[in-house]
C-alpha cells in the first residue's frame, strides 16, 4: 500500500467563529486546490481525513475530482483537537519567546495532549488505515503536522519524535512493506503550490 501523508492547508487562524476548529482561509483552499491537481492523476482509491475542519476541507477537492468520499479516522487528528484556539506551529515559531521554548521541548504537551497516548492513536490510526487495505491501494491521508511527523518516526524506526518540517499543503509519502515496516518514499513535498502561483 501507498501511503501519501497530506498536511491540511492553513486555516483562517484569526478567525473567531470557531477558533478551536478553525475552516481554511482563502490560500489553505488555494493549496488545496493545488494538492487536487497534483494527485488527482496518481490513482489515488481512498481518502482518508481527520475529523479537524481545516483537514476535511483540504480533502474535498481532490474527493470532488475522485468522486470518492472522505472517510474520517479520529485517531488522525492533531493534538490540539481539545484546545479552545488554534495556534499554528508557523505562529508560535514566528512569535518566539517562552512559549516557543515551550513547545520545542515538549509539543504533544504543549498543544494539550499526552505524548505516549498521542503516539498510539496515531500509530492506531496508521495501523487502522492499512489494515482497511487493499494491498495495492494508494491512500491519500489528510492529517496535521505532528501526526506526520510521528508517522515518520515510526517508519525510521526513532523512539522520540524527530522534527521534520511539515509544510502547510505538503505531501510526504510512505510506502507499507509489510509486518508493519514502512519506507520513506519522499518527506514534505511543496513543489505543487510554487506550480500553482506561477500559473494564477
Amino acid at each position: 500500500m501507498r501511503l501519501i501523508l497530506v498536511r491540511h492547508g492553513r486555516p483562517d487562524e484569526g478567525g473567531t467563529e470557531t477558533p478551536n476548529d478553525p475552516p481554511l482561509n482563502d490560500e489553505g483552499w488555494r493549496q488545496a486546490g493545488a494538492i487536487a491537481r497534483l494527485l488527482e492523476t496518481e490513482e489515488v482509491s481512498r481518502i482518508v481525513a481527520s475529523p479537524l475542519r481545516r483537514a476535511r476541507q483540504t480533502a474535498e477537492p481532490l474527493a470532488g475530482r475522485l468522486g470518492l468520499r472522505v472517510e474520517t479516522i479520529e485517531l488522525w487528528a492533531e493534538a490540539d483537537r481539545g484546545a479552545s484556539r488554534y495556534r499554528s506551529t508557523e505562529t508560535l515559531r514566528a512569535e518566539g519567546g517562552e512559549a516557543w521554548s515551550r513547545f520545542l521541548a515538549d509539543p504533544i504537551g504543549y498543544l494539550g495532549g499526552d505524548p505516549a497516548s498521542f503516539r498510539a492513536g496515531v500509530l492506531a490510526a496508521l495501523g487502522f488505515t492499512v489494515a482497511k487495505g487493499p494491498g495495492d491501494a494508494r491512500v491519500a491521508v489528510f492529517t496535521h503536522g505532528l501526526p506526520i511527523n510521528i508517522v515518520l518516526s515510526h517508519a525510521l524506526g526513532l523512539d522520540s519524535i524527530t522534527r521534520f518540517v511539515v509544510d502547510y499543503g505538503s505531501v510526504t509519502r510512505l510506502r507499507h512493506v509489510g509486518d508493519g515496516r514502512y519506507g520513506v518514499r519522499s518527506v514534505n513535498e511543496t513543489g505543487h503550490h510554487r506550480w500553482t502561483a506561477w500559473t494564477s
